[in-house]
């Protein structure tokens, strides 16, 4: 297909998705620990992750295989799929109120919890493993993960740690128009070092305590530069559906989807892998979710720089992203707040924060005043009854911590397992 139609085609993608509707939608990654040592329990060993779907899927969820092993299950409501090292994800399908939310994840937690204690297992959400180091980690079996793991092997020093390591917490959100599109992307881009430091809950690295600060921060940066991090074009004054569809064929494809089996691209562009074959909807959708960056596209915006975080922060910040975009007064301060930056001062207190933690400098402004800044913003945009779940986040921002932070006083004084507490979770929200 010619450049240009491959253009049109994404252009057209991104218009099918404005709606007025305002939903959230949200995907947490969790992992799954032995209650003892905190091992890291993978997808194939006996009473392991696939043994935990079956569990599940007797649960009433229902079951999809690939090449005959058990990848995903779903319900009415949400899907668990597997990250590359049997991280268990959770994603809820969007829903307008917060409550609607949290009344799903809280069903997820009814009916795995009580599997994982018969397994003596604790579900987690930090940023980063407790304590199995990565080489001791076996890799999900789905096909796909094999062609990524050689392939980004050969980009990063923490390539793997990213795959089978980590941990997120991510938002979908809702764009009206073109111009709410460009509005929203910007400035959660601007707003990635601030949440990258604010929301770091990654105290711990290949099982010692992380010495610095937004580990998850460090991982990307050495995973693949050049499909992580700041969307940069999203600076620019002429940036739109177009300006971000070329930023996606500009990326390496990685792999195709070919028949039923994935295929390695090499380092092919996308512009180039489909210049020489047909183009279909699958294969777009495809290729949206091989970028990484902290905000991309498909037919709503994905904010993804927050870490696994436990359940009252992760609302928290659903209730920021919410009353801060779902407010037009209030996204008009955002966006208008962070036209007085430009691009370099972003991606400097981007990698300021791995160093510097909460006390990093965002252009002239301490990273916690603009925090603090959208905050107030945010609860302008909300219902009264929405208020309470934001001051999760104002407690960090007023106690100047974040969650690794306050984790590593705890791990100082205790040992692991019972300083990570406040990470693991169980059914009672």
């Amino acid at each position: 297909m010619e450049y240009r139609e491959l253009l049109n085609e994404l252009e057209s993608y991104f218009r099918v998705g404005e709606t007025e509707e305002q939903k959230i939608g949200v995907e947490i990654e969790h992992f799954v620990v032995d209650k003892n040592g905190l091992r890291t329990i993978t997808y194939q060993e006996q009473n392991g992750i696939e043994d935990l779907l079956y569990q599940l899927q007797a649960k009433g969820w229902q079951g999809k295989k690939e090449e005959g092993n058990l990848i995903q299950l779903s319900s009415s409501q949400a899907d668990i799929t597997l990250e590359p090292g049997g991280q268990v994800e959770l994603g809820i399908y969007p829903c307008a109120e917060i409550k609607e939310l949290e009344e799903v994840y809280d069903q997820f937690l009814q009916d795995l919890i009580p599997i994982l204690e018969e397994y003596n297992y604790y579900l987690i959400s930090l940023g980063y493993q407790p304590a199995s180091k990565i080489n001791q980690i076996a890799w999900n079996p789905k096909q796909r993960y094999k062609i990524m793991s050689d392939y980004f092997n050969e980009k990063g020093q923490y390539a793997h740690n990213m795959m089978k390591g980590t941990a997120a917490f991510q938002i979908a959100l809702d764009y009206e128009s073109e111009q709410d599109f460009i509005d929203k992307f910007r400035v959660a881009n601007f707003l990635s070092p601030v949440l990258s430091i604010l929301l770091d809950n990654a105290p711990i690295f290949e099982g010692q305590i992380y010495d610095k600060q937004a580990l998850r921060t460090l991982i990307w940066n050495h995973t693949d530069p050049t499909r992580t991090g700041v969307v940069q074009e999203s600076f620019a004054s002429d940036f739109d559906y177009r300006k971000y569809a070329e930023y996606i064929l500009s990326k390496e494809s990685i792999l195709i989807k070919q028949d039923k089996s994935y295929q390695a691209t090499g380092s092919q562009t996308n512009r180039q892998v489909f210049a020489q074959r047909d183009f279909c909807l699958q294969d777009l959708e495809h290729i949206l979710t091989m970028v990484f960056p902290d905000v991309r596209a498909k037919q709503f915006i994905e904010i993804r720089m927050a870490d696994s975080l436990p359940p009252e922060l992760s609302f928290a910040l659903v209730s920021f992203w919410k009353g801060l975009f779902y407010n037009q007064a209030s996204l008009d301060k955002a966006v208008n707040f962070s036209k007085l930056f430009r691009l370099e001062d972003v991606l400097e207190a981007k990698e300021a924060i791995i160093k510097q933690g909460v006390k990093t400098k965002l252009g002239d402004y301490d990273i916690l005043e603009i925090a603090s800044k959208y905050i107030n913003w945010a609860k302008a945009g909300l219902k009264e009854v929405e208020l309470e779940y934001l001051k999760p986040l104002e407690e960090l921002v007023r106690e100047r911590k974040t969650p690794a932070s306050r984790l590593k006083e705890r791990l100082r004084q205790e040992n692991k397992k019972e300083a990570i507490k406040p990470c693991i979770l169980n059914y009672k929200l």
